[in-house]
């Protein structure tokens, strides 16, 4: 058997189970944790069954926001457990961005944000526990904007120097506007220091092969007026802020590369010149504004789907998804060939955007947005559920009436486990 299939039979003697990794073990437990009952003379019962099972996508992932909401470490495990009834293989932490900085750092202790990161020990904690469920973390830290705590934490090695601006004249003032988040490319040294911090994370997570660098709205509009991103682009011919924005991502997945890891980034950066970047970068494509899945897969990207419309969760009240989610009917509706989006601005708002089935779509992601944990809790439940079975079977025909059924089954397991 391959690495992530298994084999179950349960027989009138007892109940077996077959795989050709630790990998594949662990899905036949949950599922062997899905179709068990409670017994009052042994325990648990099993029905008599034989199961033959494996995915279809590789990449069937859990995104938590944890910098724009702070989410108590004990909910991480929670969801580690949740990945592993569902058979989600990553979770995916978004740790970083302009509200908070929640990784700790030995090498730069200011950039973590006060009483919002959490503590190395914590972190090797998650680390072991999600080992020990066949659950990868994908860590991220979001570069080049959503940078706020490490621009003004450390100005002197990230902030964009205004022209006609001394170097050594105060930085106070320029940060006076909320607006400055976005790190300066230009400056001489800066992806050093960008390396040494990439390889302090990579160290903090060994068992993940991914890093995520963010990638995406990023304000590059700042880079016409700062002094030293003027003069790196005059020196390298590069001709205004988009095509840096290109080069830069360019430099940090090569780095990341370099660091012995698979870069991942958010669909953000610009079609234009993204042929130098290279193809063992996997983009996720969420928004269908910046680049469309057609376009990334046509430049030679793998891919994954993080379509905004039903995979993301977001807090009640949201601007323009008032609910603030979509449900679990919506997920079985859609495939991984597809994106929708509300936003009346993007590509797939009128439309749906459909390819042709490809493998160079990897798999899915569902995406919990600017809430805390309580917030996002319940759907979370159960939309992951739902993308769980389309990206397990990417040809599932389940019905909505079971649907309603495994749900009402696994649910109450599932809050057992996510408190």
């Amino acid at each position: 058997l391959s690495d992530d299939e298994y084999r179950i039979s349960v027989t009138d003697t007892g109940a077996n189970i077959y795989s050709g990794s630790e990998e594949g073990i662990s899905y036949a437990l949950s599922t062997i944790l899905q179709i068990c009952e409670p017994d009052s003379e042994r325990g648990i019962k099993l029905p008599l069954v034989e199961i033959e099972d494996k995915p279809d996508c590789s990449y069937r992932t859990l995104m938590v926001d944890l910098a724009r909401k702070w989410h108590p470490f004990d909910t991480l495990l929670g969801y580690v457990d949740l990945c592993y009834l569902y058979k989600i293989k990553f979770l995916h932490l978004h740790f970083t961005d302009s509200q908070s900085y929640t990784l700790p750092s030995e090498k730069f202790p200011k950039i973590p944000t006060v009483d919002r990161h959490y503590t190395k020990a914590e972190i090797a904690k998650l680390n072991e526990y999600a080992k020990e469920k066949n659950i990868e973390i994908i860590p991220e830290f979001d570069v080049p904007g959503h940078a706020k705590p490490m621009v003004t934490a450390y100005p002197e090695l990230f902030a964009n120097i205004p022209t006609g601006v001394e170097d050594d004249e105060e930085f106070a003032l320029f940060f006076a506007d909320i607006k400055q988040n976005v790190i300066c490319v230009g400056k001489e040294g800066v992806m050093d220091t960008l390396k040494v911090l990439a390889k302090e994370i990579i160290d903090m997570f060994p068992y993940s092969r991914y890093l995520h660098i963010g990638g995406d709205e990023a304000n590059i509009s700042e880079w016409k007026n700062c002094r030293t991103c003027q003069e790196y682009m005059e020196k390298h011919g590069i001709d205004g802020p988009r095509p840096l924005y290109t080069h830069f991502i360019k430099l940090m997945t090569d780095m990341v590369l370099e660091l012995g890891k698979t870069p991942i980034v958010w669909e953000g950066f610009p079609k234009e010149g993204s042929e130098a970047i290279s193809k063992k970068v996997l983009v996720t494509a969420w928004e269908s504004y910046y680049q469309l899945a057609p376009e990334l897969i046509e430049g030679g990207f793998n891919i994954t789907n993080a379509s905004w419309e039903p995979l993301y969760t977001v807090p009640a009240g949201h601007r323009v998804v008032s609910s603030g989610r979509w449900y679990p009917n919506d997920i079985i509706d859609w495939n991984i060939y597809t994106w929708k989006n509300w936003n009346k601005k993007t590509a797939a708002y009128e439309k749906p955007i459909i390819i042709e089935p490809t493998d160079k779509v990897l798999g899915a992601t569902f995406c919990a947005w600017e809430n805390n944990y309580e917030g996002e809790i319940d759907t979370v439940r159960e939309n992951l559920a739902a993308m769980s079975e389309k990206v397990w079977n990417i040809n599932s025909k389940i019905t909505y009436d079971e649907l309603g059924s495994a749900l009402k089954r696994i649910l109450p397991l599932a809050k057992k486990i996510t408190k």
